[in-house]
């Protein structure tokens, strides 16, 4: 019952000095300010993807790249990729089902061309545009084994004294992979990890900030940017798509909620294992319980595959 009111008032602390808005992510294509290029004299554009090469006005280059992401917020849909040096984007065909992910190893086809940007009609600029893409290779995990999430006792200022509060590993997070990043956001997704409101909850309370998403830069939980990368990795599995439709935002200082003391990824080949171990508290009743669990993952085909879930028994207190 002590460890429930001390998770209780950690909670409000947290939420108390939460006040941070989101950042707006601006386009490097978008409207306002001066746009990539300022000049209209082709002979001084230079690309990324061959910055020592002298660039001809249409015609068709071809280079082995990686694939680092889709953005389609700025004033035209861009391909981001990257030559092992700089990254490069690229305008091109969003009606296109490509099923890239990052890491893939492609040879594309792109020639540069004008363009012109909403609302500055009369400036002409240049860029590169893919003219086509195909996969030399896919992505291929590496065998690993790490503790994700763990708590910690930290001196919490406002209640000037030490509290068990939720620690990431950040290093690793630098260097996740889609595959696993997807895995995580999925167990995140129903277990409470320090959730708060940004401000005060929206109407259609689309502004949850977990702390596993934010620092999966996945936004808020529930968002498009969260639901979007699981629906695409479990495109196939029709009971996950459904769990999703029904994805919950329940704040840290809910009546009754689940929140994680532990979380242990591995990789063998092409299976990701979850490891984690969680609690759950009713604070009116006041009762707690806690229990583990184990995902296992197949990444096949540029897909995820969840072949089961070993889930403990509870224990009740």
């Amino acid at each position: 019952m002590k460890n429930i009111l001390i998770l209780c008032i950690l909670t409000f602390a947290i939420y108390s000095c939460n006040n941070k808005t989101q950042k707006a992510t601006n386009d490097i294509h978008s409207n306002s300010g001066d746009p990539l290029q300022t000049s209209t004299d082709f002979s001084e554009f230079k690309s990324p993807l061959r910055p020592k090469d002298k660039l001809k006005l249409g015609k068709l280059y071809t280079d082995t790249i990686e694939f680092v992401e889709f953005n389609d917020n700025g004033d035209y849909p861009l391909m981001f990729v990257s030559n092992g040096n700089d990254t490069a984007s690229l305008v091109y065909d969003w009606t296109k089902e490509y099923g890239f992910v990052k890491g893939d190893k492609l040879e594309i086809q792109w020639k540069t061309d004008s363009i012109r940007y909403a609302g500055d009609q009369e400036y002409l600029d240049y860029k590169e545009f893919l003219v086509s893409a195909k996969r030399l290779a896919s992505l291929k995990l590496t065998d690993k084994k790490v503790k994700f999430l763990w708590r910690e006792m930290q001196y919490v200022e406002d209640l000037d004294g030490e509290f068990s509060v939720i620690i990431l590993d950040e290093e690793y997070i630098k260097t996740i992979s889609e595959p696993e990043k997807a895995a995580l956001a999925y167990v995140a997704t129903f277990i409470g990890n320090e959730c708060v409101w940004d401000k005060n909850a929206n109407e259609n309370r689309s502004n949850l900030k977990c702390k596993i998403l934010w620092a999966l830069d996945l936004g808020y939980q529930c968002s498009p940017k969260h639901l979007d990368l699981l629906r695409f990795w479990f495109r196939n599995n029709k009971d996950i798509l459904k769990e999703l439709e029904n994805c919950p935002t329940i704040p840290d200082g809910a009546t009754v909620q689940d929140t994680f003391d532990e979380i242990e990824l591995e990789i063998e080949g092409n299976m990701i294992t979850i490891f984690f171990k969680a609690n759950g508290f009713n604070f009116r009743e006041g009762k707690s319980w806690s229990w583990t669990n184990k995902h296992f993952f197949e990444f096949k085909d540029n897909e995820l595959i969840l072949i089961k879930k070993d889930v403990s028994s509870m224990v009740k207190s």
